[in-house]
């Protein structure tokens, strides 16, 4: 009898030392869980600053392209007014010569 309530009382330590361990592996299954969710939020998040910076690198380079288009018009722009400057003093000049 001795034997059989030793096994018993074993059998039932057995049990209780499984059910912790089941607990211990769902708490672990559980934080695994939240890991993977923080996870997938970062991923997002990831891809949320991905696609922020491939719209931001466009826009630089649309007004990269708006720059060098304003740039070469302020040169001609510059170039025009030097003509009529020069067109200027010519005028003037013959006007001295002419009306002298």
């Amino acid at each position: 009898m001795k034997n059989e309530d030793r096994i018993v009382e074993l059998l039932a330590e057995m049990l209780k030392g499984q059910d912790k361990l089941t607990d211990r592996v769902t708490e672990v299954v559980k934080g695994q869980d939240r890991l993977t969710d923080q996870v997938t939020e970062v991923v997002k998040g990831q891809d949320r600053l991905t696609n922020e910076v491939t719209q931001m690198k466009k826009e630089m380079f649309k007004q990269s392209l708006q720059l060098a288009e304003n740039s070469r018009a302020i040169l001609k722009l510059a170039d025009e007014i030097r003509l009529v400057a020069e067109h200027e003093k010519r005028i003037s000049k013959l006007e001295l010569t002419v009306f002298k």
